[in-house]
């Protein structure tokens, strides 16, 4: 029973710890309304609903836009 506890802490600091770990990417191939996305500010306030989006409007960067 001990080895059994043992294996499941570590499987779930395994898990946990690959989780934490995980690279998020989010890619939006088009240009033109972003529905149901909020932009915020870094104190979390909400700065614009369904914002514009440009793919390499200038340079190789996207750029969104609140109107």
């Amino acid at each position: 029973m001990l080895k059994f506890a043992a294996g499941a802490i570590v499987g779930a600091i395994l898990t946990a710890t690959t989780g934490a770990l995980a690279v998020v990417h989010a890619e939006v191939n088009t240009n033109g309304v972003l529905k149901g996305y909020i932009v915020q500010d870094k104190r979390g306030r909400a700065v614009c609903r369904d914002p514009m989006v440009w793919n390499q409007f200038r340079g190789p960067e996207s750029y969104i836009n609140c109107q």
